[in-house]
């Protein structure tokens, strides 16, 4: 084989069936073939773009030794892993990660420019492995599928991600108006909020594309002598991303064109607003509203105007205060008829002396077209009130912080969202010396407002030293006589039939009198002299349980869904839910409690 030459052997490892692995162990076998192979980039760049055909775009066109890239992948995943195992042991007891304690992976971000695409495909095959382990004891935080590494991949991929938008979105807004069309807005959205899904451009424009196609094919049986079927497709390809100015046809056929696409989108398609859960955040995710054809009348507006624009229409999004509708004009002369597309309500038109909007005059100028900007706001708005009516009160924030958060990048002078995030940053012991340092940073045409919030931001860090809570400081805790459950085991409440997973327990009740009275206490058969286990529900929230309320349960509903699981829990065995290590440091003696639980439950399975 050694006769053979460089080509040949070239042609036979650039085969698909052949791994970066076995290339490697090829090159080991003598030094003739360890040159060859290290000497060749087209084998490495074969075998980099077979593995991670999503970096193609990233790395195609530029001169670098592929061999090096694929080395830098695999160091980059060991650093990756490295640093996330050492995250539960510093953030165990803290609700919420500051951005300042992510600090260190912004610093690896800026070691070269693809390591955001390195990083970010390396932390959705964490957060996406699916791996059952299948242990009844703890297990390392480096085995797949382990929830604790997953929970924390979460936090970092959120923290990178946003760093990354907060950039495309500064390159978003500089853009001539023209050029800033409302899908590319709303996919920046759907980025934001969700933060280990994969919401890709070129995916979200396909669909459009492919909806604009099936327009057209309808057009042509009803209109085959349309003027759209004449225009080049290179025009076509210049109205995806550009704001049209006007009409690209005459009155008569852009009838035609709106109401074949009236047609196509709500009654052949199904394009509706989501009434019965008016305000859930899918509604305001353009890849959700694309895929389940249900969403808010901003987000479908979106589509319908997208699609619009890839004919030749030009919709002009109208931002009411209760309601957003398209207005239609169908020529460019102002005195011509226009109407409103209600695209929430099946694309009902409703003429001008009909909307409620409009009752104070005929002019078109009434409400003025939305910018990109401002419709990217009042999504981020819709998202916070989500967050708002959709998550328990003391259930998980993230939510809340992330729309927030984004209100601040979107409209920084926005004291009332300001003023919110200052709250959650308070409420759950967070470093606000960030937010601090922004409200000082910036030109508010009301900066005494903006100094209020930084005098309450500086007298809460006056009062509340700021400890990371390390390993060591995780004390044990003692089990007492009249503890039944223990961490990890599944219950269900006996009056509210939720499901629920127990990671935290007092032998009494420790909360206080005002809680206590508000939720009844003194109406328990025990009273506030039991055990009280904190447990995570299965709507995503935590709450605060008597012992005599639970019950163990063999049926886990969906708790895997609550985002705290993984806080806690490296997996989920047979019948319980397994701490992760800093949990089973917490609660030692709870280990035994579990082992006989699942033990009886054995029995009980085979005497059936």
């Amino acid at each position: 084989m050694e006769q053979l030459p460089v080509e040949i052997i070239e042609k036979i490892l650039v085969n698909r069936k052949i791994s970066i692995e076995d290339v490697v162990h090829f090159s080991l076998t003598c030094h003739h073939f360890h040159n060859i192979v290290m000497n060749s980039n087209k084998i490495w760049k074969t075998k980099l773009f077979e593995k991670w055909p999503q970096f193609r775009s990233v790395l195609e066109n530029k001169h670098i030794i592929f061999q090096h890239e694929i080395r830098y992948i695999y160091e980059l995943k060991k650093r990756t892993r490295s640093m996330l195992e050492k995250m539960p042991p510093r953030f165990y007891k803290k609700y919420e990660i500051s951005d300042s304690d992510l600090h260190e992976w912004s610093v690896i971000l800026h070691e070269r420019e693809e390591v955001y695409n390195y990083l970010v495909n390396d932390l959705m095959d964490i957060v996406n492995t699916e791996a059952a382990i299948k242990s009844i004891e703890v297990v390392p935080l480096s085995t797949p599928g382990n929830k604790t590494l997953q929970y924390y991949a979460n936090k970092v991929l959120r923290y990178i991600r946003q760093l990354h938008l907060s950039k495309v979105w500064k390159s978003y807004i500089s853009l001539p108006q023209p050029r800033q069309v409302l899908e590319i807005g709303a996919i920046f959205v759907a980025q934001w909020s969700q933060p280990n899904v994969e919401v890709s451009f070129d995916e979200i424009t396909g669909k459009l594309d492919r909806i604009a196609d099936e327009v057209k094919h309808a057009l042509r049986l009803s209109h085959p002598t349309h003027s759209l079927f004449k225009t080049p497709p290179e025009e076509f390809e210049l109205w995806r991303f550009e704001n049209r100015t006007e009409n690209r046809w005459n009155v008569p056929e852009c009838r035609q064109l709106i109401t074949v696409m009236r047609e196509v989108l709500f009654q052949q398609m199904g394009f509706s607003g989501n009434n019965q859960a008016y305000y859930m955040p899918q509604n305001s995710f353009i890849n959700e509203v694309l895929d389940k054809k249900q969403g808010l009348p901003i987000t479908l507006a979106i589509v319908f105007e997208a699609v619009a624009r890839r004919l030749g229409l030009r919709c002009e999004p109208i931002s009411f205060p209760a309601h957003f509708l398209l207005r239609f004009c169908e020529s460019s002369d102002p005195d011509s008829d226009w109407y409103y597309i209600d695209v929430f309500n099946g694309g009902q038109v409703v003429r001008k002396g009909a909307c409620p909007h409009s009752r104070f005059s005929g002019s078109r100028d009434l409400f003025p077209v939305a910018t990109a900007v401002q419709v990217v706001e009042r999504m981020a708005n819709n998202l916070e009130v989500s967050a708002r009516q959709h998550a328990h009160p003391n259930g998980r924030i993230t939510r809340l912080r992330s729309s927030l958060e984004l209100l601040k990048l979107v409209n920084p002078r926005d004291i009332s969202a300001l003023v919110s995030l200052a709250r959650v940053y308070m409420l759950h012991n967070m470093d606000t010396k960030s937010l601090e340092h922004f409200l000082l940073s910036q030109e508010f045409e009301v900066p005494e407002q903006a100094q209020r919030v930084v005098h309450m931001l500086r007298d809460y860090e006056a009062h509340h030293a700021h400890t990371v809570a390390g390993y060591d400081q995780v004390e044990a805790a003692q089990r007492t006589s009249n503890l039944q459950f223990a961490v990890g085991m599944v219950m269900q409440h006996l009056t509210l039939n939720y499901k629920c997973v127990i990671y935290d327990w007092d032998p009494v009740c420790l909360a206080a009198a005002e809680w206590q009275a508000q939720n009844n206490v003194d109406k328990l058969h025990l009273k506030d002299d039991q055990p009280f286990y904190n447990v995570l529900v299965e709507d995503g929230s935590h709450r605060y349980v008597a012992q005599e309320n639970l019950r163990p349960t063999a049926d886990t509903g969906s708790i895997h869904l609550n985002d705290d699981v993984g806080r806690h829990f490296s997996h989920f065995f047979e019948t319980h839910y397994v701490p992760n290590a800093e949990k089973e440091k917490e609660y030692p003696a709870d280990r035994k409690v579990r082992h006989m639980y699942y033990q009886k439950s054995v029995q009980d399975r085979y005497q059936l």
